[in-house]
């Protein structure tokens, strides 16, 4: 093969490989890009759900600073009634009870024998049937026959009046029941609308909140409802039990009911993300609260958020334009280079090819023999030199040589190292730090060749103790640090104990007992490079200050 069909060859496929290359990154970039839109869709919807929290968090202190304070006025209204139930005036009773009662506001009902709501200070609420909702029908008949003195339902929504309803039910006169419930404004305590949480993520489309009770669902509206009847309430009932079972991808069974089903999905996770790439948008069920300390007053609220891709987009589409733009450069800079070489070096050695099949001498233009050559020589042998100029450099700057153990050059790399690995894959690591305790009194005692007969002989020992990944460095004169890499906190607190039995059982100097004094700590999140290294010299010197010979750390342990 000639030199131009080869280099024509190489140029091929090159340029395929190129290609390739080309369509793969371009694919990378477009599903790293998808990746870091869900996560952005991810995070928006924690922080969206964690304001619902605190707000509905609010609301339900309001309920429980108020329940004993509702039974109270239920036996007051009760006594009331007791007299002539046809003739008390309710609204004048609902008026009494509601005195000193500022955040919200008492409703009065009287249910009959056949569970229809009678007479009420709520007109809206006059001929509702709870034999349409068995849930609360039960629990009537639990203080009818179970002879409770009050029942607690679960938190109510109230589609007329936006307003969240407590109910508290006692027995009344013959087969009847005395029932108030206690109603907060909804939206003074849960900010429901998007258009008020745009501030926190301006990619939110749609925000549905509902609360799930026993085996109900209501749709918590952003407009006051009229004509509610109980036939629309099941009706939206089933709606939304379907809509949530179809979103969930939640199965039926026979066993439970779907509202038991949404229910146990929402114990065991509490959000739920779908993504639609054709529409390019995803939609987020969250549990936003839920109390499961009384049967009858389980309730969630469930929060249905809706994100638009299109908003977190526009920050990465600039960087992927960025990126093709490179990859296009790189491209055409490849296809240059070709030329390039073909021009300046395969056309030249072309030119001494066609020479050699003549009788005319050869002329050598340009760099490509001798001058080449020694060049590549001459290269070779100072990379050979500097190669090894590097490593004992790296020895002489990363190794005390005294003690053949790492510096404090090499601790500083070491531990930026161990943070970044925790930071990025939660990979645990520990560190010891120990001094040997009066090492002065060595020195002026015996002298320095004695001391550092000590230093070297019991960093020896000490290496001894650790496995091959631990890193035993001296950070000061008779000051050492260990890194222990995935070693949690009490590992390295028996790894520091093991260290100083050991020192202290040994011999180094005739007639002198060495020790060492310890501390021993885990990285965790607070932490960063010059605290974590604080806190484990404070350790340190707190064992100096207890006594010596002793090991300290975040947790009680023994001397």
């Amino acid at each position: 093969m000639s030199l131009k069909k080869f280099n024509v060859f190489i140029v091929l496929i090159s340029l395929t490989i190129m290609t390739l290359l080309y369509l793969y990154i371009a694919q990378l970039i477009e599903s790293n890009i998808d990746t870091q839109v869900k996560n952005s869709v991810r995070s928006a919807s924690i922080e969206l759900r964690q304001q619902l929290r605190n707000s509905f968090g609010m609301l339900q202190q309001r309920f429980s600073r108020y329940e004993n304070t509702s039974l109270n006025k239920l036996k007051f209204v009760k006594e009331q009634l007791s007299y002539d139930a046809n003739t008390t005036d309710l609204t004048y009773l609902a008026d009494v009870i509601n005195t000193n009662v500022y955040d919200g506001h008492y409703e009065i009902f009287i249910i009959n024998k056949d569970k229809i709501i009678t007479q009420s200070t709520v007109e809206n609420k006059l001929g509702f049937d709870y034999k349409d909702f068995p849930e609360y029908s039960n629990e009537l008949d639990q203080v009818r026959f179970e002879g409770n003195a009050f029942k607690v339902s679960a938190p109510t929504f109230d589609e007329n009046t936006l307003e969240i309803v407590q109910y508290y039910i006692r027995k009344g006169e013959g087969d009847e029941w005395v029932m108030i419930g206690f109603a907060l404004p909804f939206g003074e305590y849960v900010n429901y609308k998007a258009d008020d949480l745009t501030s926190v993520s301006p990619s939110l489309q749609n925000l549905d909140l509902f609360i799930l009770t026993n085996d109900n669902i209501q749709y918590i509206n952003k407009e006051p409802q009229t004509n509610v009847t109980v036939s629309r309430l099941l009706q939206n009932k089933k709606r939304f039990v379907s809509m949530m079972m179809s979103d969930l991808e939640l199965e039926h069974t026979a066993q439970n009911s779907d509202t038991e089903i949404i229910a146990a999905n929402f114990s065991e996770h509490t959000t739920t993300l779908t993504h639609n790439d054709e529409k390019r948008e995803s939609v987020v069920y969250a549990l936003a609260a839920s109390s499961f300390e009384n049967i009858s007053d389980d309730f969630m609220l469930i929060a249905k958020m809706q994100f638009d891709h299109e908003h977190f987009l526009g920050e990465y589409e600039e960087l992927k334009n960025l990126l093709y733009l490179f990859i296009t450069l790189i491209y055409i800079f490849m296809v240059l280079g070709f030329t390039l070489m073909y021009k300046s070096v395969i056309q030249k050695i072309s030119a001494i090819e066609r020479q050699m099949h003549t009788d005319d001498p050869i002329a050598v233009n340009g760099y490509l023999f001798s001058e080449f050559s020694y060049f590549i020589e001459r290269y070779n042998n100072f990379l050979l030199r500097w190669k090894g100029e590097v490593l004992r450099l790296n020895e002489i700057t990363m190794q005390d040589e005294l003690t053949k153990c790492a510096n404090r050059r090499f601790f500083n790399k070491k531990i930026t190292e161990q943070i970044d690995l925790y930071q990025r894959y939660g990979q645990e690591f520990s560190m010891i730090m120990f001094d040997i305790d009066d090492f002065k009194h060595i020195n002026d005692k015996y002298g320095h060749n004695e001391g550092d007969h000590v230093l070297r002989a019991l960093a020896d020992d000490v290496r001894k103790q650790l496995r091959i990944s631990d890193v035993l460095c001296r950070i000061g004169g008779e000051e050492f640090a260990i890194i222990l890499p995935e070693t949690n906190r009490e590992s390295a607190i028996f790894v520091a104990e093991k260290i100083r039995e050991v020192i202290a059982h040994q011999i180094y100097i005739d007639h002198e007992t060495i020790t060492i004094s310890l501390g021993a700590e885990s990285y965790m999140e607070e932490y960063d490079f010059n605290s974590f290294y604080t806190t484990v010299d404070n350790f340190l010197y707190k064992s100096k200050h207890s006594g010596k010979n002793c090991v300290h750390s975040s947790i009680s342990i023994g001397s």
